[in-house]
């Protein structure tokens, strides 16, 4: 049954301007949970952390007497929900993570659909409904024309990070082309400086902070768009080829830090942390995860990936944004108490609750919280987004709608910068397996339309 319970990661960032018409009593949407019960709620334990969703539980069950919420959060959590739902014992609330395979799930009907909660009360304000209560940018978990999951946390798409103060103390220029990443290169080496602290034994993370993006800034938007639709021929283009190219060089010509292939996601960053590395990529949970090695004197600041020598001012600006699936709260079609489930999800995506999560350095879904955004690594990166004129894509999205080509294509490209397999070898190996993907009947097809025309 859960043949496509698989690979990767998360999320959506565009924030927009809005107001809230909370009442801040914090008890009219709460109309459940009054008689007692016990709710099972397994999470993702990544950078965005968990500590906000424990100390709601604990919050809830104070307001709640008789009810019992406990949270199961692990890195590994998609291992630990293949058993239960092979099992048929379901956890009551879920937030999977992008090794889960959401919308496999949704399509064999084990996901309950939220659109009647929807239209009912939200936690703060009974005169706002809870759809309402949303930043609507960022409410798009629709299949179907159908809502199954609540987004309460949003992050950016594999944004390059670096540190400011290193760049003013050395005179330093951001590169805005890859001929000024070249040069930059040259002077940071002069420090023992590396570019890249890439997290090697991930490869997700270049194929979708370093590849996909290049890809895009060399051939548009609708080079990415037609190769998420599988259009014959796209994913061997030559705006793929070019970027297989460009990335096999990384590693032969030095920009990356030594031994940085071999190194897991924190130990690289820590290196950028220590200053190793003049560049980083990551969404923003980076902030939060590493928050414990950062030094006092970083200036941790966001950016887009330099643009493309001859391309528009407008597909260069354009932003990576996470499509959200994986780190947004479900309900199983076959939890145990739905009741209980959906109050407490209006209490967690309440601001009160979300405001919890905000003291991490992260940014909420929800109207009316924008202004207790205080970290400045996170308001650059939202600075990435208002740069774009609304010339957004969300490369993660082929996770979402065809993880296992999704994974194919993240393992081979760490033989790309190997140089285990050549660019040439990698564009004929992505459209061969598109090409399966496209002739598979058994397969559901996703239309993506970022609005590349």
């Amino acid at each position: 049954m859960l043949k496509r319970l698989s690979v990767f990661l998360v999320l959506v960032l565009m924030l927009a301007a809005c107001s809230s018409n909370s009442a801040g009593g914090g008890e009219s949407g709460s109309d459940s949970g009054k008689d007692g019960g016990e709710i099972n709620l397994m999470m993702f334990e990544g950078g965005f952390g968990s500590d906000w969703v424990k100390r709601s539980a604990k919050e809830y069950e104070e307001m709640n007497p008789g009810v019992k919420i406990n949270v199961t959060a692990s890195p590994d959590i998609h291992t630990q929900l293949q058993t239960r739902f092979i099992s048929g014992d379901v956890p009551d609330i879920m937030n999977p993570g992008a090794k889960v395979d959401i919308q496999g799930l949704i399509s064999q009907g084990e996901i309950m659909e939220l659109d009647e909660q929807l239209e009912k009360p939200s936690y703060d304000d009974e005169n706002v409904t809870w759809r309402d209560s949303f930043i609507p940018e960022q409410f798009k978990l629709q299949k179907d024309g159908k809502t199954y999951g609540i987004p309460t946390v949003f992050g950016a798409g594999y944004l390059w990070w670096y540190d400011q103060k290193l760049f003013d103390d050395n005179g330093w220029e951001l590169p805005k082309t890859w001929d000024d990443l070249e040069k930059l290169k040259a002077e940071a080496a002069k420090k023992d400086i590396s570019l890249f602290a890439l997290q090697g034994m991930h490869p997700g993370y270049y194929f979708y902070g370093f590849y996909l993006p290049l890809v895009q800034k060399i051939g548009g938007v609708k080079a990415v768009e037609d190769a998420f639709n599988l259009k014959e021929g796209s994913w061997k283009s030559e705006a793929f080829l070019k970027a297989a190219e460009e990335t096999a060089k990384l590693n032969p010509e030095d920009y990356l830090l030594d031994g940085t292939l071999s190194l897991s996601h924190t130990d690289a960053q820590t290196q950028f942390f220590q200053r190793k590395a003049l560049f980083v990529t990551a969404g923003t949970w980076l902030e939060g995860e590493m928050q414990d090695v950062i030094p006092e004197d970083f200036k941790l600041r966001a950016m887009n990936q330099p643009g493309w020598e001859g391309q528009s001012d407008l597909e260069n600006n354009a932003a990576p944004i996470t499509s959200g699936w994986g780190g947004a709260f479900y309900i199983p079609s076959k939890a145990k108490n739905k009741e209980l489930a959906v109050d407490f999800l209006k209490y967690l995506s309440s601001k009160e609750s979300v405001y919890k999560m905000m003291e991490r350095g992260l940014a909420s879904t929800v109207k009316g919280t924008e202004d207790k955004i205080t970290s400045e690594p996170l308001s650059s990166s939202l600075d990435v987004i208002s740069k774009s004129n609304n010339k957004t894509y969300l490369p993660t999205s082929i996770n979402d709608s065809y993880p296992e080509l999704a994974n194919n294509l993240v393992n081979k490209i760490q033989g790309l910068l190997n140089w285990d397999v050549s660019p040439e070898e990698f564009v004929k190996y992505a459209e061969e397996k598109a090409g399966e993907v496209r002739k598979d009947d058994s397969i559901d097809k996703v239309k993506f339309d970022w609005g590349s025309n």
